[in-house]
């Protein structure tokens, strides 16, 4: 845009609107200081190194752009004192070139460790840069403007070279304000402003870097508020997980051993029989609840097939032709899906071979049985097959996944869920 208004002289931006400039500088200078106060907050002081040099360099940004806007919004400011300006911009833009090639390893010593060191050099660079600037006022303002563009592409490539290794979308954000901030610096190089009352093409730059870096600071706060939502449901289904086990499962072992003492009578097998199956429900609760973390699809379905085999007495197949990288959400879906299909086919269709098949792309599960089927024609539908039909369908939809259904009596029944 800056090289356009270079070949192009009618595009070049700069008007007087007073108003507009006071509305400018002082939402900047609030959005800086908004967004660095919620960038603290959601790494905190005791984090990374890159993290508190990125930090600090934001810090100085935003006091600058806040003192820049109180002179303005008072009056009082004067050409003269864009020295002081230059010199906190390139203050904080050299602590932001240091952050992106600082160790990302966690601190093991204090902030003050490296907020000391960081605010000497951002005072040295300060003088120097005031002392120099001011020693020249108009052709030694345009050294330092492009040192600071040049300081901002350093710390941009460094940034998104650390965002694409480490896939920090945090740092993304902060390498497209910093490239944002460079050209509004290329800006007042090329076009050095005019007056404290002149709006310019830098000026809505310098306001968009800072709206670029708010927005990836909001996305990274609600990324936090997301991780801590699922750590607490996790630890919730962690919390009923042990209540089931300690609880509900040990008094059903104690039903089943005692119902083993009534011998071969009726009422005894009965109990017996229902003690069995409320302590299997309340395992498969338990699993269903505690899933293994981050075990893959194909190991899931492979211990499932080995589970339901000795559950149901039936000889299940599991054939994995493709493999998978699904969501915990996904993966605990499916296991229901096939646990419903596996169940069924045995209980109500009395298979004796059931295979499931993990194949295709787009994803596809299928679990194939060999039973009694229970409806003569080529698909069964959904509303006429019990509960279990249509929780398995609800299931698929749940995941985005698309679920379907043949059964020809006599030749067994075919359940399929397509995820996208």
């Amino acid at each position: 845009m800056s090289l356009a208004v270079v070949a192009v002289p009618w595009l070049r931006m700069s008007f007087e609107a007073p108003g507009l400039r006071v509305a400018l500088e002082t939402g900047g200078a609030l959005l800086a200081v908004t967004t660095v106060g919620l960038l603290v907050r959601q790494c905190g002081l005791r984090s990374r190194a890159d993290h508190l040099w990125l930090t600090l360099g934001l810090i100085v940004l935003a006091a600058t752009s806040l003192g820049v806007a109180g002179l303005i919004v008072a009056g009082t400011w004067a050409p003269s004192q864009a020295r002081y300006s230059m010199g906190g911009n390139l203050a904080g833009t050299v602590l932001l070139a240091i952050a992106a090639f600082a160790p990302t390893k966690r601190l093991r010593v204090r902030a003050r460790a490296i907020f000391a060191p960081g605010l000497l050099i951002a005072a040295l660079v300060f003088a120097a840069t005031s002392l120099f600037a001011g020693s020249a006022p108009g052709a030694g303002r345009v050294p330092v403007q492009v040192a600071i563009a040049g300081t901002l592409v350093i710390a941009a490539a460094g940034l998104a070279r650390r965002a694409n290794h480490r896939n920090e979308p945090l740092l993304r954000w902060v390498a497209i304000a910093v490239v944002l901030a460079g050209f509004a610096k290329l800006d007042y190089a090329l076009f050095p402003p005019i007056g404290a009352e002149n709006v310019h093409l830098g000026d809505l730059l310098r306001i968009a870097a800072w709206l670029a870096l708010f927005t990836g600071v909001i996305e990274e706060l609600r990324r936090g508020v997301r991780a801590r939502s699922e750590a607490a449901v996790a630890g919730e289904r962690r919390r009923l997980a042990r209540e089931l086990h300690d609880g509900v499962a040990q008094e059903l072992a104690f039903i089943r051993r005692r119902a083993g003492r009534l011998g071969e009578t009726p009422d005894g097998i009965e109990i017996l029989g229902a003690a069995e199956r409320a302590l299997e429900d309340s395992r498969r609760a338990i699993e269903a609840l505690v899933p293994p973390a981050h075990e893959r699809l194909e190991v899931a379905l492979e211990r499932l097939g080995a589970r339901l085999a000795t559950e149901c007495g039936v000889e299940v197949q599991v054939n994995v032709r493709t493999a998978a990288d699904v969501s915990d959400e996904v993966r605990a879906e499916l296991v229901r899906i096939i646990s419903e299909a596996v169940r069924n086919a045995t209980h109500h269709g009395g298979a004796r071979h059931v295979r499931v098949e993990l194949s295709g792309t787009p994803l596809a599960v299928r679990i194939i049985d060999d039973g009694s089927g229970f409806r003569d024609g080529a698909n069964s539908g959904l509303g006429v097959a019990g509960y279990g039909l249509i929780a398995m369908r609800e299931r698929a939809e749940q995941v985005g996944g698309k679920f379907s259904l043949e059964s020809v009596r006599g030749a067994g029944t075919l359940v399929q869920v397509v995820l996208p």
